[in-house]
């Protein structure tokens, strides 16, 4: 069995902001239609994985995963299927006071990015006491004291040797897999870049996760030594500059500040 960083599932690509440089390219996804994760999918793709990868930790992103509203029954099904020793959500903490007493049985630690204008002191203050109450760890990326974003884009495809150095030492591959909605990806942007800035089916730069699937398919994809087409336009973090938070709504200008070109 081959052991892993991490692993995560896109819920939704649905989310109540539109960050410069989010590696999920969020508002790019509103003129497909936000895709949701289903419990059956789930089941499948995380039961076959937990029979080939462990994880530390598993978990559920977006877009905003508390805008789906199956959340609780999805985090039941990456809990059941035994993949991670702790499950994880993802999340701006807008919608937290909304969640039904199951949500917060459902999973172990919260990780909750806090935006400027989007929380004061009592809503924090109010977030931890439920954490604590619920006993659900609380890890907070305060990008009002740290910036973690960076671009996310190049402003034109780098070239072949500099694409395949950026891959070897990228953040992004190394920290965290993704399953999504029947597909294995090496890192958390090839799910969307093929599709959203090339137009290429969705899946092209992962595996399927099947039934005949093995740990050596897995082996062999990740430790591939080719780029994914997609690395020639990401930025891939170790070269990308750190950006201020802020948001954009109109694709064309999102993905020129995604790119630091504004």
């Amino acid at each position: 069995m081959l052991t892993l960083p991490h692993l995560e599932t896109d819920i939704t690509q649905a989310c109540q902001l539109s960050c410069v440089g989010c590696n999920h390219l969020v508002p790019l996804w509103r003129k497909h239609g936000p895709r949701q994760a289903n419990p059956a999918q789930m089941e499948h793709d995380l039961g076959i994985l937990a029979k080939l990868i462990h994880v530390p930790r598993w978990g559920a992103l977006g877009g905003e995963p508390t805008l789906h509203r199956g959340l609780t029954e999805l985090l039941q099904v990456a809990r059941a299927s035994g993949v991670a020793d702790r499950t994880e959500v993802w999340t701006n903490g807008l919608l937290l006071p909304k969640m039904a007493p199951a949500f917060w049985k459902a999973f172990d630690i919260l990780i909750l990015s806090v935006y400027e204008g989007q929380h004061d002191e009592d809503s924090l203050a109010w977030i931890r006491t439920k954490c604590a109450d619920e006993g659900v760890i609380l890890e907070v990326k305060d990008e009002r004291i740290k910036h973690n974003f960076r671009t996310l884009l190049e402003p034109v495809p780098t070239d072949a040797v500099t694409t395949k150095k950026k891959y070897r030492e990228c953040f992004f591959r190394g920290f965290s897999r993704a399953a999504n909605y029947g597909f294995f990806f090496t890192c958390c942007c090839a799910p969307h870049m093929p599709l959203l800035l090339r137009g290429e089916p969705y899946g092209t730069d992962g595996i399927p996760i099947t039934a005949d699937m093995t740990e050596n398919d897995i082996r062999g994809y990740l430790n591939q030594e080719e780029p994914l087409a997609s690395c020639a336009q990401c930025a891939g973090r170790a070269t990308a500059k750190p950006i201020p938070w802020h948001e954009e709504r109109i694709p064309l200008k999102w993905l020129a500040a995604s790119a630091g070109t504004v």
